[in-house]
């Protein structure tokens, strides 16, 4: 009863288990950027750092603060506790430089950032929306009616639109009503910041059966709102009353494309406990539905970049490696047994501690990724030898007379304690990995983990299940000759005439070795020669400081020369200042067999 209730479990736990391409790394470390033009380093520094630095002081969970100043510029670099929530932290130190900033020179910039790999883990997928439309009204057709779409999606975080012209909201101050009411700028900006707060995912939130992502979002939403925001709490005076706020475009900060047409394409990161593939399935059902939703008016959305496709290869690649090792590995014991009693034992076994492997991951809150399928492929090959040593001790016992009981009983006591110390000095060799305290110990705590919780799973399901379902399936009736003996006497045969020509073995040896390399490396290059890429990216950098127009028109020119190759089936561009990248995808060589 105790396997099977592990066993169920199991599969719960897999199937609560977050799959993503990698382990998120979190930094404890917060950077605040000012900038403040024609500003000596003296001036920065006395100004503006020191008073950032007093404000940081307060804040709980910091442990050191470095800054430096600079000719216009200061940095101010906060380090935490290795326990704080980031997230958290990132809101405070936000909330608090909102605070400060009235009280800075005019015209000082404030940027806070914060570093880890959800940016890369949290990534999904990328879509591209063409349509028949003007390209500011795709991004505005895209901003309304397919973004809050995606979205809604159980999982997803953000959809995020690029390309185009944004609207974006002009507030035109008036210099005298200003002045008249003893403001600055920088007040200005500081009573905008303090209400207008990017979205951002700050946790899950549990309830029965079901979980709901948590993020805080205090962006503005109408123009209405924009006139109500309040610049001074005495008299209630509005930011209405001293400007003038109209609709306009943001200045343009990309370019995108497909297949040299501009498109919007849609970015889309997902919470970072989430499952990567179930996600991506249920994306693709709404892209689905969306392109049937929108086709009256002609809008076709598109996928270009899904990273639940290379999670699944390696979900799928570890499955059949997991079952091909499985079934040779019982195929060579069913030889040397010849028992299929006793290699059914041990199917049982191998799964059995699978599942109470996925249950120790999901108690200390690992994930399915790149790392931790590693360490179980690394380990499966160990999963069988403990009970492989137990039962074949076992069926020692019981060919001596012992009955099933009694066999089960004396054959797991003469192996135990070299089974335990055999896995405990390899576990031995990870623990301590799973305390180094560095910025990248998620990254090692996840393959130390993978590669630990089967093993002692294995000790364990080899010290009670094994010699259970031992005791309880062998019987008299059942019971053949190993299947050794012939085995060993060929053996003996083979090495007695090796030892007396041991200059002939050696050379043997020496020209199988040099066959099996030569055999290896053909085998390489025809593997090279079948393989065939789906699609590469051509990345563009430009000189730090290159206009957007200036970046464009080199990539541009890259366009041209890809549309021309004959093998492309479809290429997607996208163009930032100084840098772009064109990625290309090439046509299936089994749909065009004569190319």
């Amino acid at each position: 009863m105790f396997f099977i209730a592990i066993g169920m479990l199991g599969v719960v736990s897999l199937g609560r288990l977050s799959v993503e391409l990698m382990p998120e790394v979190v930094f404890p470390e917060i950077f605040i950027v000012a900038n403040k033009s024609a500003m000596s380093p003296e001036q920065i520094e006395r100004e503006v750092v020191m008073p950032i630095e007093e404000e940081i002081g307060k804040l709980e969970n910091v442990v050191q603060i470095d800054s430096e100043s600079r000719l216009a510029n200061g940095r101010v670099t906060i380090a935490y506790e290795p326990s704080t929530d980031m997230r958290v932290a990132e809101l405070q130190v936000n909330r608090r430089m909102s605070q400060l900033l009235p009280t800075l020179p005019e015209q000082t910039t404030l940027t806070v950032q914060r570093f880890d790999t959800s940016i890369l883990t949290s990534a999904v997928m990328t879509l591209q929306v063409l349509g028949a439309g003007d390209l500011n009204w795709l991004r505005d057709f895209t901003e309304e009616k397919i973004r809050p779409e995606l979205e809604a999606v159980d999982g997803v975080v953000s959809a995020t639109p690029l390309g185009g012209q944004q609207r974006s909201i002009e507030i035109i101050v008036d210099p005298e009503l200003l002045a008249a009411h003893q403001l600055s700028m920088n007040a200005i900006t500081g009573a905008i910041n303090s209400v207008n707060v990017p979205r951002a995912y700050v946790g899950r939130v549990f309830d029965a059966n079901q979980r709901f992502p948590v993020s805080v979002s205090g962006q503005f939403e109408a123009i209405s709102e924009v006139h109500n925001v309040v610049v001074r709490q005495d008299g209630q005076l509005t930011l209405g009353d001293i400007a003038e706020i109209n609709y306009g475009l943001q200045e343009r900060t990309d370019y995108s494309r497909v297949n040299g047409l501009e498109s919007v394409s849609i970015r889309i990161q997902k919470e970072n406990e989430g499952n990567l593939i179930s996600i991506a399935e249920n994306l693709l059902v709404t892209v689905e539905r969306l392109n049937r939703q929108f086709a009256a008016e002609e809008i076709e959305i598109t996928v270009t970049d899904d990273q639940a496709e290379i999670m699944q290869e390696a979900l799928g690649t570890l499955q059949r490696a997991a079952v091909i090792g499985v079934f040779l590995g019982l195929g060579v014991l069913f030889l040397f047994l010849r028992s299929a009693r006793f290699v059914g034992i041990l199917l049982l076994a191998i799964p059995s501690s699978l599942l109470l492997t996925f249950n120790l991951m999901y108690a200390w809150d690992l994930s399915l990724n790149v790392l931790s399928l590693c360490g179980l492929a690394l380990s499966m090959g160990m999963l069988a030898d403990n009970g492989i040593v137990v039962m074949e001790s076992i069926f020692k016992h019981f060919e001596a007379g012992k009955d099933a009981m009694e066999a089960a009983r004396a054959g797991t006591a003469d192996v135990s304690r070299a089974i335990i110390a055999s896995t405990t000095t390899t576990v031995a060799v990870f623990i301590p990995v799973v305390f180094i305290q560095s910025e990248f110990q998620d990254i090692i705590r996840e393959l130390a983990l993978a590669i630990t919780f089967p093993l002692m799973a294995s000790l364990l399901v080899a010290l009670t299940l094994v010699p259970m379902l031992g005791a309880r399936t062998l019987s008299r009736a059942s019971l053949r000759p190993l299947g050794t003996g012939r085995l060993l006497e060929m053996y003996t045969v083979v090495l007695k005439a090796n030892l007396r020509h041991r200059v002939r073995l050696a050379v043997a040896v020496a020209v199988a070795l040099l066959a099996t390399l030569i055999a290896a490396f053909f085998l390489m290059l025809q593997q090279q020669s079948l393989t065939e890429e789906s699609g590469f990216t051509i990345y563009i950098s430009l000189d730090e400081g290159a206009t957007l127009d200036a970046t464009d028109a080199a990539v541009i020119k890259v366009e041209q020369v890809v549309s021309e190759l004959e093998d492309v089936e479809t290429f997607t561009t996208s163009v930032q200042e100084a840098q772009g990248s064109v990625n290309i995808t090439l046509v299936d060589r089994a749909d065009y067999p004569d190319r």
